[in-house]
């Protein structure tokens, strides 16, 4: 599949319109998600014939382009259930049910019996609570070969997810800033359309390799 393929692709997909300011919910465009997982697989063979779990799933998209790229299997999580519910009939929509599952828990808390190959996420920004971003992380490293996560940019919070990765048993492997459009989902939001500055981090796990 090309990467327009791919694109084309995510953008039918119903998108989640429940959205919480407590978990910081901002969703992931398709063509970002495209040009994400499309790298992943080129340039490190991150996707195709691998399990994916996207943490976080919110309506899916990351899990869903996983398994039009060819991943074996791909698991979305999420802690809430009318997400999942969206997830569900996009995979539906996709035609890609069998390639695909979902489930309701607590990325801080969830755990899986086998190891999984590659971990793709868009986690909190850690801003409404401090730390969420690095609970994903933690979970991610505890499961995963290969984590692709998203976060805020800047070279203090670097130097600090790069620590806090390195305490975990990770390696940052390749660091990747481009601007994430928020659009006005809250109250609070002034600006139909925000761009923030973010890093895509590539992760290693020692412990799983």
């Amino acid at each position: 599949m090309r990467l327009r393929d791919l694109e084309i692709a995510l953008q039918q997909i119903d998108r989640s319109q429940d959205h919480e300011i407590r978990y910081e919910q901002y969703p992931t465009p398709a063509s970002i998600v495209a040009s994400i997982l499309y790298s992943a697989e080129m340039d490190h063979n991150d996707i195709r014939n691998r399990f994916v779990v996207d943490l976080g799933c919110g309506d899916g998209i990351f899990a869903l382009g996983a398994a039009l790229l060819g991943a074996s299997f791909s698991l979305g999580i999420d802690i809430q259930s009318k997400a999942l519910k969206v997830s569900q009939q996009n995979s539906s929509t996709l035609g890609i049910e069998e390639l695909t599952d979902w489930v309701l828990a607590n990325v801080s808390s969830f755990t899986l019996q086998r190891s999984v190959d590659t971990v793709v996420c868009n986690p909190p920004f850690g801003v409404k609570k401090r730390g969420a971003d690095v609970a994903f992380l933690e979970t991610a490293l505890s499961i995963a070969r290969v984590i692709y996560s998203i976060h805020l940019a800047g070279e203090k919070n670097r130097i600090f997810l790069k620590n806090a990765i390195e305490e975990m048993g990770g390696t940052v492997t390749q660091i990747e800033t481009f601007q994430f459009p928020i659009p006005k989902l809250y109250s609070f939001h002034k600006k139909a359309r925000h761009l923030t500055r973010v890093d895509l981090y590539r992760i290693k796990s020692d412990e799983c390799e």
